[in-house]
């Protein structure tokens, strides 16, 4: 699957860019964009204005509407085009590649950098419930997800800036908008790797991570075995850190228990390894 912001990007001329910007910072104060408060948004003749809004309507990253009155608003694939753009000119991104994964949450692409360096390109999509982005009718009109998504990629990049190299995490690059820039990610989700040779030091070294990252003030919140990944080298990287909290979060010591007892129960589970919760958690206090 090619999303579709990438799939055009290079279609996409200077002055379509501008247009999508301005009718970005309109949606702020409207649920559809009235037709007949275009041109005093946007700086451009009126001619030159529906020329541009043809072009963002055939590339599906504008819809038009006429439920209450003539309006316009952004798609997602407008917003991923805004964010990617902006990334492009800021000398993070270069080139475009192929999707690492799709999920219900975020939809992942690598990419290359300008110093040709792969990297992964994390879309966060909070609160969407369409399966693919060009089906326009499942979109819903508010902009709540695209400000929870906004949110979570910038709360994601800070606590990574905050615990990487230390804890193996993804490097954190760079972020715009809802979009996530972080080093490569590859391998396999832990609950999908069918046969580790050596199970039990994989789990000492994921728990060792958990309790650096509990030394170092953040607790995940939202561990388990969908956001460990096994790398090929059978390196373990934790992944998905938007729900983090800090230690002196009212609940810290509730989601510290959770998270190690979720990876604990997938051991036992799946590996038939066996530890004591509470003997497991009196380590993070040494």
């Amino acid at each position: 699957m090619t999303l579709k912001a990438i799939e055009i990007f290079h279609d996409v001329e200077e002055k379509d860019i501008e247009l999508l910007s301005d009718l970005e910072e309109a949606a702020s104060r409207f649920e559809w964009i009235p037709e007949d408060r275009l041109s005093k948004i946007i700086d451009l003749p009126e001619q030159d204005i529906e020329y541009r809004l043809d072009r963002l309507n055939k590339f599906e990253l504008v819809e038009r509407g006429i439920a209450k009155y003539r309006g316009y608003r952004i798609l997602p694939p407008g917003f991923d085009l805004l964010a990617l753009n902006s990334l492009v000119q800021r000398d993070v991104l270069e080139a475009f590649g192929i999707a690492l994964g799709i999920g219900k949450e975020a939809d992942i692409y690598d990419a290359i950098t300008p110093e040709e360096k792969r990297v992964a390109v994390k879309f966060n999509r909070l609160g969407l419930t369409f399966t693919r982005l060009k089906e326009k009718r499942s979109y819903r009109p508010k902009h709540g997800w695209i400000d929870a998504s906004k949110k979570a990629a910038r709360r994601e990049f800070e606590v990574l800036e905050k615990i990487y190299p230390d804890v193996e995490v993804p490097e954190p690059i760079a972020f715009d908008r809802h979009v996530l820039v972080t080093g490569l990610i590859e391998g396999e989700e832990l609950e999908e790797v069918a046969e580790i040779d050596y199970p039990e030091p994989v789990l000492d070294e994921i728990l060792r991570n958990v309790k650096e990252s509990y030394k170092l003030g953040i607790i995940h919140g939202d561990l388990s075995e969908h956001n460990v990944i096994i790398k090929p080298n059978g390196e373990v990287l934790i992944i998905d850190w938007p729900q983090w909290e800090p230690v002196t979060h009212p609940e810290a010591d509730d989601l510290l228990r959770r998270d190690v007892k979720s990876i604990l129960s997938f051991f036992r589970r799946k590996f038939q390894i066996e530890r004591e919760l509470e003997t497991v958690l009196e380590e993070f206090e040494k």
